[in-house]
């Protein structure tokens, strides 16, 4: 399975950092020993190959529409970093979730801070989501319209069924996110060559 997923992340032009550091079975467990947390077995053993590793991919939502378009832009997955970039590093990340233990983030998802993250534990666990930090699903429609003047018609879409009400209701606690994968080998392998207008 490593060598598989090397191979799709060669293809999609993603190579380790120059700036990250060896994530070895030492720092994962003390990771998990500090966020009081058990990393989902396939995201486990992602992180010992290719935490550090950088590139661009897109990955569709599996639930549409959403207020963000119909995919994420991952360009680089956290791991361990030397302290100059310490932004890139899992435990910099995941404290900046505002949610750990529950999500430990495992990738940065473009531009605004965004971030794909993966469930511990509970029914979802090993679950993989993409968090918009700016929390567009709380914007009201005037706010998309200010920001977003040529507003793409998938936002359209997602706008003309929220005021019908016919989005579907999410958990509390989810209202930022948006699944990407039901299990981290399944997110992998979803992932698609990025395509002009991504960010």
């Amino acid at each position: 399975m490593v060598e598989a997923v090397r191979s799709k992340l060669d293809a999609l032009g993603y190579a380790p950092a120059d700036w990250q550091l060896p994530v070895t079975e030492e720092f994962v467990a003390a990771f998990e020993r500090d966020y009081g947390v058990r990393l989902p077995a396939e995201y486990r053993n992602f992180l010992l190959e290719f935490g550090g590793w950088v590139g661009g991919a897109a990955c569709e939502f599996l639930e549409q529409p959403t207020p963000l378009g119909d995919r994420a832009v991952v360009d680089l997955f956290y791991g361990s970093m030397v302290p100059e970039y310490e932004v890139y590093d899992i435990r910099w990340a995941t404290d900046s979730v505002g949610e750990a233990p529950a999500f430990v983030a495992v990738a940065s998802g473009g531009m605004n801070g965004c971030m794909v993250v993966v469930k511990c534990g509970g029914p979802d666990d090993g679950h993989v989501y993409f968090f918009d930090r700016d929390q567009r699903s709380l914007w009201t429609d005037d706010e998309f319209y200010h920001m977003f003047p040529g507003l793409h018609p998938l936002i359209v879409q997602y706008l003309d069924r929220r005021r019908a009400g016919q989005l579907p209701s999410k958990p509390t606690g989810y209202e930022s996110l948006y699944l990407l994968g039901r299990g981290f080998n399944d997110f992998i392998d979803r992932l698609t060559p990025t395509c002009d207008g991504d960010t």
